[in-house]
């Protein structure tokens, strides 16, 4: 008979993971990319899905983060994580310049 992996101590409700806010921001990088490869093939729609996906993953992460804040110690990969998607996100198009490229594109 096969045995089964001993258990981990299971979150407390409410209690965020370090391992949830890395989660949301790979999640936040991956729709950034996809935005990014969006805009540069001129999809400007899809572009501007994946980015507001990115943008919503992203405060879901700080969310969790300043939650989590007063249990876990502060992780540097995470620090390091959030800035790296915040300068990602801060490289793709404003939602201003989307539609300034909307109303190029239409006209």
């Amino acid at each position: 008979m096969t045995e089964l992996p001993a258990k981990q101590p299971a979150a407390k409700a409410g209690e965020p993971t370090l391992e949830f806010v890395e989660d949301d921001l790979k999640l936040a990088l991956t729709f950034v990319q996809i935005s990014s490869a969006a805009y540069s093939t001129g999809n400007l729609q899809h572009g501007g899905d994946a980015r507001s996906k990115a943008e919503v993953a992203h405060a879901r992460a700080v969310a969790k983060l300043i939650e989590s804040s007063a249990v876990l110690p502060q992780d540097a990969s995470v620090q390091s994580m959030l800035r790296e998607v915040q300068s990602a996100l801060s490289s793709l198009p404003s939602s201003a310049r989307h539609a300034l490229w909307m109303r190029r594109a239409a006209g």
